[in-house]
């Protein structure tokens, strides 16, 4: 193209002359003059030229050659088009920031609604803030309650951004949940890409890739292994299992473990644990081919989980290659999920068992090793002195259990110090050997590994500790005090746009909770971006929002307030028929209702989901009329739409359980008023918003909330009718059996 414009986006203006229906099939744009474009046309013995003026979309045919223009050409058609056209056509095409914001609202107030999908005003004006963050390299914190569509809202950004300002490298979006994942990848945005190709604004279909961790991808090695060892087993109920994994290693089936219709069992023995270039199957690995494709930047979205995108931080961070390519955007979906995820990669653990399982390995390699001798002495003292360790920090706790600081005392960081030489010995041992074992060079990289571990747990000023206990088998955790200026440093300071998005980021409408966990509060104010849009949905008329003044203090404890928190969930699963999600934050409690209820109730189907047994969702979804007791894993990220859930009830405001990091963050503060103020309640309401975002999920869904706790009647009355949306209000069950009645049809009851 012959013109100033050479390197103009292009969507636009091909969506305006399809649009214009003036789009000729074969036809291509070759000149931009002010707001007028040159098609050339090839009719198979000459070339046709038309000008097309954008401001008033007219087509007009100005010459035909029979060899294309050249350069003198083009600039004579220049001139002829000015010439031509009316007064707004010569002047210039516009500034990227402009045409891209006109281009957004032609998609959202007249593509999409053409398409099934109505214009929503605070979608639209989502979607423009999310544009302008990605443009100016902000942080932009962008909260939109249920039915919003933040998600198209993003997805539509960011591909304007990139269209716009000429950028190749994809936008990641990292997500907390499968499910979303998986609604990204078969839903929006293929429905997306499909649109926007109809419409000219793409000339290609939008490219993405999906990234997991490791553990989700079937290793070519293991799975022969594990293979070959239940065929020898030759028993007729493995015969399905080992037709699964022929499928895989020939082939047949995919590597990504969470498709395939085997258990969690047989997914940790074949999953990828280790990938070494020495394996046999490294020219031909598959999880390979898939990491050299997932790390190429021709691509438009790259989708990942929050702990996967915070571990490419920590691997530029720490100077090891980046686990996906660089990219110009990055958006967290689900964002409330982020601190949780923080505190777990920023985190760090030793368990009593790891120098065991070091020294079996160090013992299988040793071989002929010229200082065996030296080497066996060094691992038995290791392991003496790792027993010693964590005797002393068992004995730590029970002295100093009130101060998680304080666990790590000076006789146990000698102890640590100790450890720490030894493994230095081993690393040099098995390093000057022989360099060109491969066993040894990846031994050396465990033994270093540990060894940077406890010379890191050994940093007792900047962290917090805590122990935790699992089958037997003990384990140190640490936490830097220091977190948020950590995650500002890693990933907030720079020039690269950031969007978090989710229904629940701010404390009625206020920013400071989650900005203060996640260090963004440490940015220059026009760094920083906040959006806050509430939902559609009419829950003045569609909700109720049930408060009793009559329930007792919770405390699973007491029989009294079990037999009344029982009493009241019948009482409300009967005036609603069914149709109830019941939320706990105690298994002990929740299991202790669903012994009494499938006793007491027989008329509706009653389902308990227990941690990780996400397909009770979907029995209870097809029940019709069922009753779902879960905990906080069904309280976030699930879709129950329609009259499946009618009534929501929260047995116990959800405050977040005491843990060493709260302990840490109260003694930041001068009173437990300020703490409770500051920390606790908005953590509550955060949540509380997101449970109660499971009732509402479409413009004609009905649902009541009850809340059985009296704090919610009490002290964090106010708090909570701030948080949530604006519904009527009752403390009567009559009026929860009048508001179904008047919001259900028959058939609901039948």
């Amino acid at each position: 193209m012959m013109s100033d414009g050479s390197n103009i986006c292009m969507a636009d203006i091909w969506n305006k002359i399809y649009e214009a229906g003036l789009l000729r099939s074969d036809e291509r744009m070759v000149l931009i003059a002010g707001s007028c474009v040159l098609l050339e046309h090839f009719t198979g013995k000459k070339y046709s030229y038309r000008m097309v003026d954008l401001c008033e979309i007219k087509a007009k045919h100005l010459f035909s050659k029979k060899k294309p223009l050249t350069e003198s050409g083009y600039r004579r058609a220049a001139e002829t088009m000015l010439a031509q056209a009316s007064p707004e056509g010569r002047r210039e095409i516009g500034d990227s920031h402009t045409r891209a914001g006109n281009l957004l609202n032609h998609i959202f107030c007249n593509i999409l609604p053409g398409h099934g999908m109505a214009l929503r005003e605070n979608q639209l004006s989502l979607a423009h803030s999310m544009l302008e963050a990605m443009e100016m390299g902000k942080v932009a914190l962008c909260e939109a309650e249920v039915g919003t569509g933040k998600t198209h809202a993003y997805i539509v950004a960011a591909i304007l951004y990139r269209l716009f300002y000429g950028i190749r490298q994809p936008v990641v979006i990292s997500t907390s949940t499968v499910a979303l994942q998986k609604a990204l990848t078969e839903q929006y945005i293929p429905h997306i890409s499909d649109i926007l190709m109809e419409h000219r604004i793409i000339n290609k279909p939008l490219a993405f890739v999906v990234r997991k961790g490791k553990n989700h991808y079937a290793c070519d090695s293991r799975v022969k292994t594990y293979l070959s060892s239940i065929e020898h087993n030759d028993r007729l109920e493995d015969q399905e299992l080992i037709e699964s994994l022929i499928a895989i290693f020939t082939g047949a089936s995919s590597i990504d473990l969470d498709a395939l219709p085997i258990t969690n069992y047989v997914k940790e023995r074949i999953c990828v644990e280790r990938c070494y270039g020495t394996c046999e199957f490294a020219s031909l690995c598959r999880y390979r081919t898939f990491l050299r494709k997932s790390g190429q930047s021709d691509m438009d979205f790259l989708i990942v989980n929050h702990n996967l995108a915070l571990a490419d931080v920590l691997c530029q961070k720490s100077g090891k290659s980046r686990l996906f390519p660089e990219h110009c955007a990055l958006i967290f979906d689900e964002a409330h999920k982020l601190p949780e995820t923080a505190r777990d990669m920023y985190g760090t653990r030793f368990e009593s068992a790891e120098l065991e399982r070091l020294a079996v390995n160090i013992y299988r390699a040793i071989g002929n090793h010229p200082d065996k001798r030296r080497i066996i002495l060094l691992c038995e003292e290791m392991l003496r002195q790792n027993a010693i360790l964590f005797e002393k920090l068992k004995d730590s706790i029970k002295k100093q259990c009130d101060d998680p600081e304080t666990i790590v005392t000076s006789d146990i960081r000698t102890v640590m110090d100790i450890l720490a030489t030894i493994l230095k010995s081993l690393s040099v041992l098995f390093y000057t050997a022989d360099l060109k074992n491969h066993t040894y060079r990846r031994l050396v990289s465990r033994i270093d590994q540990k060894h940077d571990l406890i010379r890191m747990l050994g940093d007792y000023i900047q962290s917090i500790y805590w122990m935790e206990n699992s089958g037997g088998i003990s384990c140190l955790c640490s936490l830097s005090k220091h977190l948020d200026f950590m995650l500002y440093e890693d990933i907030w300071n720079n020039d690269k746009p950031y969007i978090l998005t989710s229904a629940t980021l701010s404390v009625d409408g206020d920013f400071t909770h989650f900005m203060n966990q996640t260090g963004i509060d440490l940015l220059g104010i026009r760094q920083i971006m906040t959006v806050s849009k509430t939902s559609p949905f009419d829950y003045q008329n569609h909700a109720l929002l049930y408060l009793p003044t009559d329930m007792p203090i919770p405390n699973v404890k007491n029989a009294n307030y079990v037999d009344t928190v029982l009493a009241r969930l019948i009482d409300l699963i009967n005036r609603t028929h069914g149709h109830t999600l019941v939320l706990f934050t105690s298994y002990r409690m929740m299991e202790i209702a669903y012994k009494k209820l499938t006793v007491q109730i027989t008329d509706y189907p009653i389902f308990s989901m227990g941690k990780g047994r996400l397909e009770t969702i979907e029995t209870f979804r097809k029940s019709g009329n069922g009753i779902l007791l879960a905990s906080d894993s069904a309280g976030e990220g699930i879709d129950l739409a329609g009259d499946i859930l009618s009534s929501l009830i929260i047995v116990k405001l959800p405050f977040p359980a005491p843990d060493p990091i709260l302990e840490y963050e109260r003694s930041l503060y001068e009173s437990f008023h300020s703490y409770l103020t500051e920390v606790i309640v908005p953590s509550m309401l955060v949540k509380l918003r997101q449970w109660i975002g499971r009732g509402i999920r479409r413009e004609t869904d009905t649902c009541v909330f009850s809340i059985l706790d009296n704090r919610a009647c009490g002290r964090y009355r106010d708090d909570i009718l701030s948080a949530l949306p604006d519904m009527p209000v009752t403390d009567k069950l009559e009026d929860v059996r009048q508001f179904i009645l008047s919001h259900k049809d028959p058939d609901y009851f039948s």
